[in-house]
């Protein structure tokens, strides 16, 4: 997964994804694909098709020579690579699996999508896969997509699909139609790219869309027995000039920081750990008292463009989500 940290899963349910059609599912459907968190497997329970598996199951097939499932991304981007993960699925995952990708403007009816004039590119050839693993697959190709469609060899099942990649927003649209935008957002390309602590939950929690659910919808660091405080850093989808933050602590009542801080700075190329850490970090917002469960706003002292947001939090806690309002750069 190393290779995958810094990635969005362009397929992800959270984000707008769909699994929009398949060959078949007889045993599980299509959807269970794109569900969040790992499947489960539930022994003895049963439906009236067969055994219930949390996934994507087609029945034996007789005729034929594969079955296949159409991936309607929720963020159109580049694809780093696949995970292909048939947990659960041992004498019933498939032999191999492959997949491609199409990009397609605008909301094109199904009927469409399964036409002859939408052109499909194979972006992973057909691969052996492993039952009840995560299967890895790294992909080298540079287009950007809407849509992935799954292919299984002969038929069988799988129980998660996780598109990795980078997004893609269409920046001349957004620049026309926008002064001032979250920069962070997911949707605009935002990601967190490091963090000190994650036990509780992940970091890419705090660019999700929408307000948090709960208290596992955002990130949370485990409580910090020494000195010292934790951070994230976020690499915006575009470097401009921040006006204003929110730092939202819904859900986080016992276990919110007591005060954050923020900082900014400019790289011109790769955001390794060692160019962050020679970076010229400047202060964004002071050290600021937060409160629990609560949407807390405030203006920013920006006065130059920044690439990359440092959120310190003192001394740990939790904090829902992250929103970094400003002006993008236009060139």
């Amino acid at each position: 997964m190393a290779d995958f940290e810094t990635m969005v899963d362009l397929a992800s349910e959270r984000l707008g994804g769909a699994a929009i059609w398949a060959t078949d599912d007889f045993f599980a459907p299509k959807e269970n694909l794109l569900k969040p968190g790992k499947a489960v497997f539930i022994p003895g329970k049963y439906t009236e098709q067969g055994k219930w598996m949390d996934g994507w199951e087609s029945r034996r097939r007789r005729v034929g020579s594969e079955d296949a499932c159409i991936v309607r991304l929720g963020l159109a981007g580049r694809i780093a690579g696949f995970d292909v993960d048939t947990s659960h699925f041992l004498g019933n995952a498939p032999a191999r699996v492959s997949i491609e990708a199409t990009s397609v403007p605008g909301y094109r009816p199904l009927e469409a999508l399964l036409g002859s004039d939408v052109a499909w590119t194979e972006i992973l050839p057909p691969s052996a896969v492993k039952p009840g693993s995560q299967n890895l697959f790294v992909i080298t190709d540079a287009g950007t997509y809407s849509h992935v469609k799954l292919r299984i060899y002969p038929d069988g099942g799988v129980a998660r699909l996780r598109v990795y990649g980078t997004v893609k927003p269409d920046w001349a649209l957004l620049l026309s139609e926008h002064r001032v935008l979250d920069l962070a957002a997911v949707e605009h390309g935002g990601v967190v790219i490091a963090a000190s602590d994650e036990f509780f939950s992940d970091r890419r929690n705090l660019l999700l869309p929408g307000p948090s659910r709960d208290m596992g919808d955002g990130w949370e660091s485990k409580r910090r027995r020494g000195p010292g405080h934790d951070w994230a850093i976020v690499r915006l989808g575009r470097a401009g000039t921040l006006v204003r933050t929110d730092i939202d602590t819904t859900h986080f009542k016992g276990n919110y920081p007591e005060s954050c801080s923020l900082e900014g700075c400019f790289l011109r190329g790769e955001d390794s750990p060692e160019a962050l850490e020679a970076a010229a970090w400047k202060e964004l917002l002071p050290r600021t008292k937060l409160e629990a469960h609560t949407r807390h706003v405030f203006s920013l002292q920006a006065s130059e463009p920044v690439s990359h947001v440092r959120l310190r939090i003192f001394p740990d806690g939790g904090v829902a989500r992250l929103r970094l309002y400003g002006a993008p750069l236009t060139t």
